[in-house]
């Protein structure tokens, strides 16, 4: 019989983000960002230069809960104003642990 079991099993989970924005995330357990844009992205304050990847959580087996500040550079001088491919463009990829009841 199963009924009442609680299993755990774990999703993959990607996010494209064009735009400033504050996440929260909880029961993690690997996340990396990776920079496909052209602009600089900045991740709790730490620069992630274009087609750069970071690693912010590894698969050592614990769950964490993650809070994301995602600000991206300025694309309104420089180089980038004329520009319209992909100024800004960040991948979050991480897995979660998500719980089922039978």
């Amino acid at each position: 019989m199963t009924q009442g079991i609680i299993t755990r099993i774990t999703g993959v989970v990607f996010l494209k983000l064009k735009e400033d924005k504050e996440i929260t995330v909880e029961n993690v357990t690997t996340l990396q960002v990776r920079n496909n844009g052209v602009v600089s992205v900045f991740v709790n304050d730490f620069e992630v230069a274009s087609k750069e990847t970071f690693v912010l959580v590894t698969p050592d087996g614990t769950q964490s809960k993650i809070d994301l500040s995602i600000r991206f550079g300025n694309t309104e001088s420089g180089d980038f104003q004329n520009s319209s491919w992909n100024k800004k463009e960040l991948d979050i990829i991480y897995k979660k642990t998500l719980r089922c009841k039978n």
